[in-house]
């Protein structure tokens, strides 16, 4: 008899739910029609892209980049704690200081890390005052709970095109982003902000810019940013890909030129740049590829630097990036990957059955996920030291010695501050140890907030570098410092 009135109890709370569901907006992603018939001489120059972003009040000497990783909240809280640690380390003659974090000129990030680089993207030196309140001190865990056990949110049970990650979007919007889109990114101009997915079909990185659009001949300007966060944060299993449709088709065979370049190139380093043009050719045939399904984007890319190795290829070598007189200017190119990386967890190996659900959400989203995490450090430094070479070469073709520096006066450093660099044990081991979420005690968001600022902020290879733009005294850094 109980069971028989648990089934009705179960059954009203279905009907109730179904009731209440209203039939969902599901975002739809635009193509570009009014470029694509009449207008594509604007497609490739215009939109999202480093390229095509006002000039920024950055120093033309640098050109800096942060990388943050994923990790649930405990990444979005360390590499807020580096924003505000670079917001306080002055730059430039002493007679017109400015802030390091001004000189940034683009943010990749993955997962945990894309709330912060998106919150920063759109609301700038409000992260500052807001960001703790609008979400890492928000019980997101409670309305993911809510998603599944609770009816009345049950809408993506009867919608087969509405996901567990679609009513994330909304949830996001609503606390962080309020209705904003890319074409609201476009205005605040520099830094450009690469957020990373997963597309699961292919198994490879996916970066929300209009150079990534063009190739599906679609709109980035009116993506929600909130759509594009929820995508990168979309840790399997808990959450459904986000969907986006392919209109190649509609580009009428529009070919972007820097994939040209990337098959045409003879390089010794050619095959990465291969991969990535064979990649815009999947998307570029909508027959081929008519969806694209994206999850997390630190399933392959837990660092978030190689979708930031793949923005530095295409426009190393683009005729318009290279035709700024910044780029004649450029002496210091510098990459700060911030890692809120988990300690190691081996404790499955030692498991004769795996079979709880938390189990496997652990194993694909904790430290398993950093295993190519050294091969990743590794090809970023062989990718800046290319580029630096290119650099030299072009500014050496002008003249021997431009603004007062010698034509190969350029160099360029990868600097990783991770969780794990944390000197203090007893700290460093509390808080590895913090599970990969979307909430965290109040107490553990002050203590890796304030591990971020420490660790930028102590950072040996920085001081120097900042010296060095200082004019204070000459760089002189060994590899070995630049990993910590």
């Amino acid at each position: 008899m109980p069971h028989i009135k648990l089934r009705i109890v179960i059954a009203i709370a279905l009907l109730i739910g179904v009731a209440g569901c209203q039939a969902p907006e599901i975002y739809q992603n635009k193509p570009l029609i009014d470029r694509a018939h009449g207008g594509q001489a604007t497609l490739g120059s215009g939109g999202y892209r480093l390229p095509a972003m006002p000039s920024s009040q950055s120093s033309p000497e640098v050109m800096l980049f942060l990388a943050f990783s994923g990790g649930g909240k405990r990444s979005s809280a360390f590499s807020y704690g580096v924003l505000r640690g670079l917001r306080d380390i002055p730059v430039g003659p002493s007679e017109k200081p400015h802030r390091l974090l001004d000189e940034v000129d683009g943010i990749g990030s993955v997962s945990g890390g894309s709330f912060t680089a998106a919150f920063y993207g759109l609301h700038r030196d409000r992260i500052f005052t807001d960001f703790e309140r609008d979400f890492l001190k928000q019980d997101i865990n409670s309305y993911i709970w809510g998603l599944y056990l609770l009816p009345w949110h049950w809408t993506w049970m009867f919608y087969p095109r509405y996901g567990t990650n679609d009513a994330m979007q909304k949830l996001y919007d609503d606390l962080m982003f309020h209705g904003a889109t890319y074409a609201d990114l476009i205005k605040n101009g520099p830094p450009v902000i690469w957020l990373g997915a997963t597309d699961i079909s292919y198994g490879r990185v996916f970066t929300f810019n209009q150079d990534t659009f063009d190739l599906i001949c679609s709109d980035l300007d009116r993506l929600p940013v909130a759509r594009a966060v929820a995508a990168s944060n979309g840790l399997p299993i808990l959450f459904s890909p986000i969907t986006l449709e392919n209109h190649a088709k509609e580009c009428d065979g529009y070919r972007p030129e820097w994939v040209n370049r990337l098959v045409e190139t003879d390089e010794d380093a050619a095959i990465r740049r291969r991969l990535l043009a064979q990649a815009a050719e999947d998307y570029l045939d909508s027959s081929r590829t008519r969806y694209l399904h994206l999850s997390d984007g630190g399933i392959v890319d837990n660092l978030a630097l190689r979708g930031l190795i793949n923005q530095i290829i295409q426009f190393d070598d683009d005729p318009q990036f290279q035709s700024t007189q910044r780029l004649e200017l450029m002496r210091r190119i510098l990459v700060i990957s911030v890692d809120g990386q988990a300690a190691q967890d081996t404790s499955l190996a030692r498991e004769g059955i795996v079979t709880g659900l938390g189990q496997i959400i652990s194993a694909v989203s904790g430290s398993q996920i950093d295993s190519y995490n050294f091969e990743t450090m590794s090809v970023m430094r062989e990718i800046i030291k290319q580029t630096v070479g290119r650099i030299k070469t072009m500014r050496c073709d002008i003249a021997p010695v431009i603004d007062g520096h010698p034509c190969d006066d350029v160099e360029g450093y990868l600097v990783h501050v991770s969780l794990g660099g944390i000197g203090d044990e007893a700290t460093r081991k509390r808080l590895q140890s913090i599970p990969t979420g979307l909430t965290i005690a109040d107490d553990d968001v002050d203590a890796l907030v304030a591990a971020g600022e420490a660790q930028i902020k102590a950072s040996p290879v920085l001081a120097k570098i900042v010296e060095s733009l200082r004019g204070l005294r000459p760089l002189s850094i060994s590899s070995d410092e630049t990993t910590h």
